[in-house]
């Protein structure tokens, strides 16, 4: 009976572990976007830019392009990029840092652009710790107004703050575009300092060494080495770099420098390939370091991914005995894609960040993921919706011999399950459970809320060695917040045309540009230039639209946006290079004391006027009421007619600002209407900009007399 007993418990035991071990043979989505963390924090975003092993811990960084919460944020202010944390294998991801939260200038940062745990072994004399300091650090850039910026976090882990540089900003003229990329760490070999190397988008190449005294403990230095002052900015933003034989390395375009060593440091053009290279998509992507499999020492493996019609070649440069670069072909992603899903594949696009190195424990050798998306033509069911993108989340596994295997996070994808697009971030686990974090999506100009994630699965599976069961939950799509749905509301927007090109523009809004918002649901209430002021105020043109809610004019400006047509009219040189500014846009909600009157209720002809309101802080409402019980009417009396009332729906115009639309029979009667109102001694008696503690208006209103243009659907 004893016997039995045991022999049974085994049994129970060795179908429990069994199992139990098939339980972890699956796929985990360890983070779905769009939750409040234990903090309170809103963990979101809609990409997963990098994942990080740190001390025990990880990290990752993303970004919200295309996610309403950049675009339009409920409570006024951009959520900025984040990098968030998870302590354990089964614990929540946590909001570890904000960096526009963060900064103390006030930017504003999209993406985690880098985010990397790197080594010193010497501070910034050259002298060698007694032990290696390792720190995290994250890179970002920020856009303004005709400029950029670049700022570094580096997390102090003792306390768990982030210490915030501001590393670089600039001017942003001729498409300078500052988006850091990627960094390293490197000692020169013949001044023996280590200095940790940064790409800052078509800026260049900034260093920075370890400085104990400095906050965040990295000193940056004042001038890009690369290029220099008398060369400018590089052409195209900077992709990777990467050490190789005792050497450092970056890609640009179709090109990759050598850093030649010294105290006044050059760098040598290694390899061009002589074509050009859209700046979006790069041209050299994933910068990697690889043992050489043809002789001693190490080799470079990346993808070239020229632009629209990029195949992602994967290419290796090996250094030859007589020290001559060779180039070699190994696959072609877009071949791989095509036949892992079946499907006639257009268009690919991998590697946004390093080849990511993993060891084989069954062999002992390394491997390299790389992450890769791209367009089908055919299987349109295994789109993503709105795209020609494939759904799922491809990589491909790299063989030390140059063998590809191309695999799928968390297995084929199905129609009906959430979008994944593109892995983009692979990291080890740290938490000893022999496991793979995966991360990623791809914006790809569609919009994107909360659509980033990060799964992780056991190495073996991850590696394709084992078959892993798919998680079959992948998280409800968040959904925007509730007055953002609310309508409708109104969109006011002024172009300022450059000297010499207003006719162009009007012909691009007449031809092409009034036809395609129609296409896109977006309503157009009428179409205005001005009518007096000085030659460069005359060059505006100004439009107001209707939208059913502020979330429906952020989907229908996308859809306008990737609209190919419109892309075509742009490329015609007659349209491009019209503006002299950025357009001025201002979102508007019918104010609850609108004089608002029905389209066929306006007499064609005669002019209009765009006032704006700016009132005294706390006395918006008043100002409002006021003019619509007592101004309404005595410009009725004297022949103005108010049309619209909007009031400015963000902040922070919201706290003080309404817009009023009036006609008037025509110019000359305009003039006098206004010289018989001021002179009614009723109006006298309800004034809204006075001198003193009671004044309604913080000033006199804006005005601006417009003229209807000929394909205006108010005339």
């Amino acid at each position: 009976m004893i016997a039995f007993v045991k022999f049974f418990l085994f049994l129970v035991f060795n179908y429990l572990g069994v199992h139990f071990l098939l339980a972890q043979k699956s796929w985990v989505q360890s983070y779905s976007a769009g939750y409040l963390d234990q903090q309170g924090q809103f963990a979101g975003g809609s990409e997963i830019m990098h994942i990080v092993s740190h001390k025990g811990k990880l990290y990752a960084a993303n970004g919200y392009w295309m996610d309403a919460r950049w675009v339009i944020p409920p409570e006024g202010q951009k959520q900025s990029s984040q990098v968030l944390r998870l302590d354990s294998a089964k614990s929540q991801w946590q909001v570890d840092l904000d960096s526009g939260k963060s900064n103390k200038f006030g930017l504003e940062y999209m993406k985690g652009n880098v985010l990397k745990s790197v080594t010193f072994t010497k501070d910034e004399k050259g002298k060698e710790f007694d032990s290696p300091i390792n720190l995290l650090v994250m890179a970002s850039g920020s856009n303004f107004e005709r400029g950029g910026a670049v700022s570094v976090w580096v997390r102090d882990d003792s306390s768990g703050v982030w210490h915030h540089s501001l590393v670089r900003h600039g001017s942003s003229n001729g498409g300078v575009r500052w988006v850091p990329r990627d960094m390293e760490v490197y000692m020169d070999k013949v001044t023996g300092k280590e200095k940790l190397f940064m790409s800052l988008g078509n800026p260049g190449i900034v260093a920075g060494s370890y400085d104990e005294k400095v906050p965040g403990k990295i000193r940056w230095e004042k001038h890009v080495e690369y290029p220099f002052l008398n060369v400018g900015s590089l052409r195209t933003r900077p992709l990777g770099l990467a050490r190789a034989n005792g050497s450092l390395f970056f890609s640009e375009g179709g090109a990759i420098f050598k850093r030649i060593d010294g105290e006044v440091p050059t760098y040598s053009k290694v390899l061009d390939f002589h074509e050009d290279s859209d700046t979006d998509v790069g041209g050299i992507r994933g910068l990697t370091s690889i043992k050489n499999p043809k002789g001693s020492g190490q080799s470079l493996l990346f993808l070239w991914a020229p632009g629209d019609r990029s195949e992602c070649q994967v290419k290796r440069m090996d250094l030859s005995a007589s020290g001559k670069y060779e180039i070699h072909d190994e696959v072609k992603l877009i071949d791989l894609m095509s036949d892992a899903i079946g499907a006639e594949v257009t268009y690919t696009l991998g590697a946004h960040n390093m080849m990511y190195p993993v060891i084989d424990e069954e062999s002992g050798k390394t491997v390299h993921l790389i992450g890769f998306q791209g367009n089908i033509r055919t299987k349109k069911n295994l789109r993503w919706k709105g795209s020609a993108l494939y759904a799922g989340a491809l990589y491909a596994v790299r063989q030390e011999d140059q063998t590809y295997k191309v695999l799928e996070v968390n297995n084929s994808y199905e129609v009906g399950r959430r979008p994944l697009v593109a892995p983009r971030a692979f990291c080890v686990s740290p938490f000893n459970d022999d496991s793979i974090y995966i991360g990623g999506h791809d914006s790809s100009r569609k919009v994107s809320d909360s659509m980033a994630w990060i799964f992780n699965a056991p190495t073996d599976v991850a590696l394709g060695k084992t078959k892993g069961e798919s998680f079959k939950s992948l998280g409800a799509r968040v959904k925007p917040d509730k007055r953002l749905l609310s309508g409708p509301v109104y969109e006011l927007r002024i172009y300022s045309a450059t000297e010499g090109r207003f006719g162009n523009l009007i012909e691009r809004f007449r031809e092409h540009t009034d036809r395609l918002f129609k296409k896109h649901g977006l309503q157009v209430v009428g179409y205005w230039t001005p009518t007096e002021g000085p030659s460069k105020k005359r060059r505006r043109f100004i439009y107001v639209l209707k939208h059913n809610s502020r979330y429906d004019a952020y989907l229908n400006w996308v859809s306008f946006s990737n609209d190919k047509e419109w892309e075509r009219v742009l490329d015609q040189p007659k349209f491009q290079g019209l503006l002299a500014l950025k357009p001025e846009s201002l979102f508007m909600q019918a104010s609850e004391f609108s004089g608002m009157i029905d389209d066929d209720k306006i007499t064609p002809g005669g002019i209009y006027e765009l006032r704006t309101y700016v009132a005294n802080p706390g006395k918006l409402k008043s100002a409002e009421e006021k003019y619509t019980k007592n101004i309404v009417n005595l410009l009725q009396r004297h022949g103005i007619k108010d049309l619209f009332g909007w009031r400015a729906y963000s902040l922070p115009e919201s706290k003080n600002t309404f817009i009023r639309l009036l006609h008037h029979p025509s110019e000359k009667e305009a003039v006098l209407n206004w010289k018989s109102f001021i002179n009614d001694n009723e109006q006298k008696n309800f004034p809204l900009n006075q001198e003193d503690k009671k004044a309604l208006l913080a000033f006199p209103p804006e005005t601006i007399m417009l003229k209807s243009t000929d394909f205006s659907p108010l005339k």
